[in-house]
């Protein structure tokens, strides 16, 4: 092996500091962009702080034609067809408005920080539990963790379906706002009959009784 090649020391050490160029400074802003977007899609669609599943439903829904008898577009008010959605549960499981046809549905809009909600949950308990087969109540609770909305099932011992508005697409469609509750009676043709603001009274559970009744 001949004599060995010098090796001579780094001459400028302080080389690898030098400014680069623009390029360098736009790939390492890209590299951020990127991270962020990264950690926004984990929050946003890997579930909230509370666990449960990933939310991937796909919200509000077309409608079928043969399942709308009005001939004019769902909206959210009385004498039309109910705009269509599909939610997932606590659970995971997917519901979907439509599959409630040929029952009298009571669709309840609620929160677990909404005193009146609370107030109203028995009363939607027993009016589901002795109209069954009759009548369904279904709720959709707006934008909460699954912590919450399990809380609040467990307290009341809710025992109708519930499914989780996370981003609030369905709420804006029957446009509701935070003034909870709100309750959309929908008759067995998926007809709204009439939207109620706020608790519901004993006249009006009774006056949805008689609508559901044989």
């Amino acid at each position: 092996m001949g004599g060995s090649e010098v090796q001579h020391p780094d001459e400028r050490p302080h080389r690898r500091r030098e400014y680069s160029g623009p390029g360098s400074t736009l790939g390492a802003a890209a590299l951020v962009i990127v991270a962020v977007g990264l950690a926004t899609w984990w929050f946003e669609f890997r579930g909230d702080p509370g666990g449960g599943p990933v939310d991937d439903a796909p919200g509000v829904i077309e409608l079928p034609a043969h399942l709308n008898p009005t001939g004019q577009p769902p909206a959210a008010e009385p004498g039309r067809a109910a705009p269509d959605f599909e939610l997932r549960g606590p659970d995971g499981r997917l519901v979907r408005l439509s599959q409630f046809r040929g029952q009298v549905l009571l669709v309840n809009f609620w929160a677990s920080w909404c005193g009146p909600c609370r107030a109203e949950a028995p009363d939607l308990v027993a009016l589901s539990e002795t109209m069954a087969g009759n009548l369904a109540v279904l709720g959709v609770d707006q934008q909460e963790t699954l912590d919450a909305v399990e809380g609040f099932i467990d307290e009341f011992a809710i025992t109708y379906p519930v499914v989780l508005d996370r981003d609030g697409a369905v709420s804006a469609a029957y446009r509701v706002g935070r003034g909870l509750p709100v309750t959309f009676v929908i008759g067995r043709d998926g007809v709204i009959q009439s939207v109620i603001a706020g608790q519901l009274r004993e006249d009006q559970l009774a006056a949805v009784r008689g609508f559901a009744r044989p």
